[in-house]
């Protein structure tokens, strides 16, 4: 009787551990234009849950712990790194969900992304973590990653996976990309994303596929206030960068300056899907 008992409780102590969220909390940095030596810094949300795993931003938490709090949706936060995504547990198929500056619009598409590591003989040690390293070629760039064997969950940050452990540290040779583990907890539920990730706030996702990303984004760029200056009325206020639109030939002057922000700070983590901006 008493090995029955034993046995159920181990059974049951699996249900409770395979039905949790295992959260990781990831600091990212990265260089919107990688001419310059500073960069922008996102706190990323790895979410490991018994079917699938996701990965968002942290102020996507923030917002909806606001609208939970408030019972609407009033605190709505648009993804600053682009890298908002959903794959199937022990997939490398992932959903990118993907917004275009400006554009009422949220899409998803599918990738395949399978990275093959070599698995490099130096080890250290971080925060009490035996970690070793692993080297990769994903991307059209150069990376390296410290993954540890002590945690037996074969993800990491963005869509590095397939590791014996989970990856605590990634970054790309040139350093325009640094992921960095920050800290951890497990949730008793998987959290319930449907209002950021699935979809954003109002906004269903429209499914596509990569080349209709890539037209999409050319046909924005070249002409990115095509709707605004289409519905443009002289009485509207109106005011794009602190200056008041007064006329839609003002657009034209815009556009450009749109085009040049758009190259400058367009650095894709991915250089072997690059928008062929002209």
């Amino acid at each position: 009787m008493k090995k029955i008992i034993l046995l159920f409780i181990l059974v049951s102590c699996c249900i409770v551990i395979n039905a949790q969220t295992h959260r990781f909390i990831y600091e990212l940095q990265y260089k919107p234009d990688s001419t310059v030596a500073e960069y922008d810094k996102q706190e990323m949300v790895l979410d490991v849950n018994p079917d699938d795993v996701k990965f968002y931003e942290y102020n996507f938490l923030v917002s909806d712990s606001i609208n939970i709090l408030h019972g609407d949706s009033s605190a709505q936060h648009t993804s600053q790194s682009g890298q908002t995504l959903i794959r199937k547990k022990d997939s490398d198929k992932n959903k990118n969900y993907v917004q275009i500056m400006m554009m009422p619009y949220y899409y998803v598409f599918e990738t395949e992304d399978h990275i093959q590591w070599r698995i490099e003989p130096e080890t250290k040690k971080m925060e009490g973590y035996n970690l070793q390293k692993a080297t990769t070629q994903f991307g059209g760039r150069n990376w390296v990653a410290w993954f540890t064997p002590d945690i037996a969950i074969s993800e990491g940050p963005y869509k590095f996976r397939g590791l014996p452990g989970l990856i605590m540290y990634v970054e790309d040779s040139k350093k325009n990309f640094i992921y960095s583990f920050s800290r951890n907890k497990n949730l008793p539920k998987t959290y319930n994303t449907n209002a950021f990730v699935e979809r954003h706030y109002s906004l269903m996702p429209i499914a596509i596929n990569f080349k209709n990303w890539i037209k999409l984004n050319l046909e924005f760029y070249n002409d990115p206030y095509a709707r605004m200056r289409t519905d443009f009325q002289p009485d509207w206020n109106v005011q794009i960068n602190g200056r008041k639109i007064k006329s839609k030939e003002e657009f034209g002057e815009l556009s450009k300056q749109t085009q040049a922000e758009i190259k400058k700070y367009y650095n894709p983590i991915e250089l072997d899907k690059v928008i062929p901006y002209p």
